[in-house]
């Protein structure tokens, strides 16, 4: 049994409710392979972090399939699993952690002792899911810490200054002696090709579709900025009228 478990959002915290329900009926079902069929921008540490602790609760095999971008907390989510599989032309990598502005309209700057402290936890973070899996930590840190840099033998693979971004072809390269792939276990031209390669090709799927409540929460989870300005402008409005009518109303359900 192949259970898919579909990320196609941001990793923000309506998206543990449907790894944890998928891992879970994974479980009960004994399945033998778990694929994570990747596709996000990255989004929030925490959320990532619980997504991570989920899937290492799945005892049988985590593979992930990139099928387009593992971008910041989804790469970290990559190496959370034991192989890593993409799609021709995907992308994965450059996850240095960053704040947002609480309307969500750009990147706030950060102190630069604030910022080592982040880099500090996202990296141990990163490292301890890399180790686990049999990852070079290296290639990990160069992704968040832009001073490491990665060098493997005499070949620079990123500098010092710039963030490690890897296409499919970049991470299934080989370096080192003996050689080692970098990243990436290698390319797979669709999740029914990675299965076969996996040798799972007439195995029974089941595939983790979201419901419609969690799609709520996703959809929730996008306008939450704009219900957050809503419900400031609605208590303006309330404190400078007299009584309690509708702005307070749309106020309480904006916050």
């Amino acid at each position: 049994k192949v259970f898919i478990l579909p990320i196609r959002e941001e990793i923000m915290p309506p998206l543990v409710y449907l790894v944890r329900r998928g891992v879970k009926a994974a479980m009960e079902a004994e399945a033998e392979l778990l694929v994570i069929d990747l596709d996000t921008p990255g989004g929030r540490v925490d959320t990532c972090r619980e997504i991570i602790d989920i899937l290492d609760q799945f005892p049988g095999k985590t593979v992930t399939y990139v099928n387009r971008d593992a971008i910041s907390a989804g790469s970290f989510i990559a190496v959370a699993t034991q192989q890593i599989y993409m799609a021709p032309g995907s992308r994965i990598g450059a996850a240095a952690p960053i704040l947002l502005n609480p309307g969500g309209d750009g990147v706030m700057q950060i102190p630069e002792t604030y910022e080592k402290k982040m880099v500090s936890y996202v990296s141990a973070m990163a490292r301890a899911a890399a180790e686990k899996n049999g990852y070079n930590v290296e290639v990990v840190e160069a992704m968040i810490d832009k001073d490491k840099g990665l060098k493997i033998g005499d070949v620079v693979i990123v500098k010092p200054g710039e963030l490690l971004t890897l296409t499919n072809t970049e991470a299934e390269r080989e370096y080192g002696s003996p050689p080692k792939k970098l990243l990436s276990s290698g390319t797979a031209a669709s999740l029914d090709a990675l299965l076969g390669r996996l040798g799972y090709a007439k195995a029974e799927r089941h595939i983790i579709e979201p419901t419609g409540l969690e799609q709520a929460g996703f959809w929730l989870n996008k306008i939450a900025p704009l219900l957050l300005i809503i419900g400031i402008v609605g208590f303006y409005i309330e404190f400078k009228t007299p009584g309690f009518g509708a702005p307070g109303i749309i106020g309480l359900v904006g916050i």
